[in-house]
């Protein structure tokens, strides 16, 4: 990445239904190109956006290496997550929640 792009912290809703997280922008040239979504109260990285036009660029792996800086994250429970969002926490390393809801086996956490 390079000159013209920037990274913002606020605290917002990622929908009108959904309770205010933690949310990592970049944007370039003011353009948001990726976000990232995290919940305020367990660290949880709730929601990863990054539109089609700017993926493989590295840009989710910059949040979520700002906001490791900032804050502790960690990603869903390897049963919780989509197939994107695996190959997202695969990539990127970091620790993940044990599960939460009582849904889960204790052979389904793998704390990475």
């Amino acid at each position: 990445m390079n000159a013209g792009w920037h990274i913002t912290r606020d605290i917002s809703r990622y929908s009108d239904t959904d309770e205010p997280n933690h949310r990592w922008a970049l944007t370039i040239d003011g353009e948001t190109v990726s976000e990232l979504w995290v919940d305020t109260n367990t660290g949880e990285i709730m929601q990863v956006e990054t539109p089609t036009a700017h993926q493989g660029n590295g840009y989710a792996s910059a949040l979520y290496r700002q906001a490791a800086t900032e804050i502790d994250i960690y990603h869903a429970p390897e049963a919780h997550r989509t197939p994107e969002g695996d190959r997202f926490a695969q990539s990127v390393g970091g620790d993940s929640l044990p599960c939460l809801h009582g849904c889960c086996t204790d052979d389904d956490f793998d704390e990475n």
